[in-house]
């Protein structure tokens, strides 16, 4: 069976990358909106649209929530207090 023969010797320290230089807070202000120009803003109909169905959804189910709880404290009520 063949033994492979390294060719060259592992280095035993992991090399990292040199941390960047730190840049003014003005400089870092100028990268953040450089950034959002490059963002895809929904257009007023979508947002309209997108904000609805959350507004149904946190809706429907808060209601849900409120029923389920409704029915448990009274089950539980009538489990734990029988009448009799």
């Amino acid at each position: 069976m063949a033994r492979a023969i390294p060719t060259e010797p592992r280095p035993n320290k992991v090399q990292r990358a040199a941390p960047a230089p730190r840049r003014g807070i003005i400089r870092g202000f100028e990268d953040i909106l450089n950034e959002l120009r490059k963002v895809i803003w929904p257009s007023w109909g979508e947002l309209r649209t997108m904000t609805f169905v959350v507004i149904v959804t946190v809706l429907v189910v808060s209601l849900l929530l409120g029923l389920i709880d409704y029915l448990l404290a009274h089950s539980l009520v009538k489990i734990e207090f029988p009448r009799g």
